[in-house]
């Protein structure tokens, strides 16, 4: 471990916030990536929001789903939708978008492509939402 830098002590201070009260993750990635003691640590309300399609190794089961079976059950909310991919929760492309992307690198323009039966727009109206019920019962005066 000293080899790789992790044997530092800083690296294993709490990073504890008290302005952070909550927080929200749209499909998120590499999150295995944290300790299951770190996650159980984590007492704040969560939204996890995972994407049912999968492209590449970006499983919602394995990355948002990590996430979730680690944070208190009592707090967390865990959505799945299913016709979304990972790029769904970004901005909507141009309508020349493909184009552009495909000519700087193959297959480039899969930022721009949604899983499913509906637009890109009809899921961030899903995504804002949830996002807003979440807020709302999280943070009801």
């Amino acid at each position: 471990m000293s080899e790789l830098g992790l044997a530092n002590p800083e690296l294993n201070k709490s990073m504890l916030d008290p302005r952070i009260k909550a927080f929200i993750s749209l499909d998120a990635g590499l999150t295995r990536g944290f300790t299951v003691d770190s996650l159980e640590k984590i007492k704040i309300p969560a939204l996890i929001i995972g994407a049912g399609i999968d492209i590449d190794d970006t499983d919602a089961k394995l990355e948002s789903g990590y996430v979730q079976e680690f944070l208190p059950k009592s707090s967390s909310t865990y959505i799945i939708i299913p016709d979304a991919m990972h790029f769904s929760f970004i901005q909507i492309c141009k309508s020349n978008a493909l184009d552009i992307l495909n000519q700087e690198k193959q297959d480039e323009s899969i930022i721009c492509k949604d899983g499913g039966y509906r637009a890109r727009g009809e899921i961030h109206r899903e995504v804002t939402d949830l996002i807003i019920g979440f807020l709302s019962k999280t943070f009801k005066k």
